[in-house]
């Protein structure tokens, strides 16, 4: 499913036009975005929690030339599902 299909989805469902369907999207997304960014975890209860790993510095490969290189530490969006989430998926299969 892409986002106008999610959109079209949450739209049919709520009666809301899909123009403020997509607009409390984008909304939310930004914020999500905003937060992880800052080093903060948004926390949807039920669902999931979005936050920011950081991985430590490894040596690697270029695996062109075979040298050897140095990768840098960076921080890295996560998500962890929630219990109701996992739940959820698991029952469908």
């Amino acid at each position: 499913m892409i986002k106008r299909e999610l959109v079209s989805e949450i739209a049919n469902k709520t009666r809301a036009s899909k123009k403020q369907i997509e607009l409390m999207m984008d909304s939310m997304l930004d914020i999500i975005t905003e937060e992880v960014g800052s080093g903060n975890k948004v926390q949807i209860s039920g669902f999931g929690t979005f936050y920011s790993a950081h991985r430590k510095a490894r040596n690697g490969i270029n695996p062109n030339t075979k040298e050897k290189i140095q990768i840098e530490g960076m921080d890295l969006p996560k998500f962890k599902p929630g219990t109701n989430f996992k739940k959820s998926v698991l029952k469908q299969k």
